[in-house]
């Protein structure tokens, strides 16, 4: 592990795509999901969960690093990557998609680890207070819970961006206006510039962003804070000490919620989007977390 903290971004992003996934589709009961595979089914299951807008290729440099103890899936939930669209969205819909895909025989030969960034992580918790003591373990990366509310003004303004339409003439130009939500600075360039790449698509004679704006338009969050103390398996949250979206005493806050075996990790020299600031700590804090679980 100190061998790979030790590796630049550009390092680190090569051997992790060179263990190029297995990219397969899904059909659930009403929508064909696009994912991506690394490892032996036969092996332990983590179940990797992007945030709002993000797609699966956000874990393409952070899942092969846990090969060949596990095995790996990434998901496009619907309206995000390269999965189906849906004519209307919410929460629970996508929390249905997770627990389907966690329940999957044709995926996992048991029910993995739930590892969910921002909004999977929320969907995490979600999916973690149904599956109960049949859920090996939830892994919450940078998703804030308040009791109240889960998301704050900032949090709500970029929902409303999100929910905008914008086309490109070119590759170029859009790539040109690839923006973290919420903004911030990213030192890892290549890093960066892979989930840019990753985030567009051509249609007809302009280029446009892989998820769907309509998902984000009429999303009416709502408080899932009572649902930590559903929550029965071992737990880990995660997040950037220098994080707008989850500070320290939420974070603090939602750890006293849960009833379980839990830890709080706070990961210095990131911001919201952990695994483009720190991958290899982001990648070591999940690999101990998965040996006290002892999975």
């Amino acid at each position: 592990m100190k061998d790979l903290i030790r590796l630049s971004d550009a390092d680190l992003l090569q051997k992790a795509l060179s263990l190029a996934p297995k990219r397969s589709t899904i059909k659930l009961s009403d929508v064909e999901l696009n994912f991506l595979e690394w490892g032996d089914q036969e092996k332990p299951g983590l179940l990797f969960v992007h945030g709002g807008a993000a797609h699966a290729h956000w874990w393409s440099f952070i899942a092969p690093f846990f090969l060949p103890d596990y095995h790996c899936i990434a998901i496009d939930l619907s309206g995000h990557g390269d999965s189906a669209r849906r004519s209307e969205y919410a929460p629970e819909l996508w929390h249905q998609e997770v627990f389907q895909l966690a329940n999957s025989d044709a995926l996992f030969h048991s029910i993995p680890v739930i590892i969910g960034h921002s909004m999977g992580g929320l969907i995490g918790i979600r999916a973690a207070a149904v599956l109960g003591a049949a859920l090996p373990g939830l892994i919450i990366i940078d998703s804030a819970v308040r009791p109240d509310f889960p998301n704050h003004d900032r949090r709500r303004k970029s929902v409303n961006l999100l929910g905008k339409q914008r086309t490109y003439e070119s590759r170029q130009q859009i790539l040109s206006h690839f923006r973290l939500v919420p903004p911030q600075d990213c030192k890892n360039t290549n890093i960066l510039q892979y989930i840019a790449a990753e985030s567009i698509r051509a249609v007809d004679d302009h280029w446009t962003w892989k998820y769907d704006p309509h998902a984000f338009r009429d999303l009416q969050p709502a408080s899932i804070f009572g649902l930590l103390k559903k929550i029965t398996c071992p737990t880990l949250i995660i997040r950037g000490q220098g994080s707008r979206i989850l500070d320290r005493d939420t974070a603090v806050g939602m750890q006293s919620e849960l009833k379980v075996s839990n830890d709080l990790v706070e990961i210095a020299d990131a911001f919201h989007h952990i695994m483009l600031d720190q991958p290899a700590r982001l990648i070591a804090e999940i690999t101990l977390a998965l040996r006290r679980w002892k999975y």
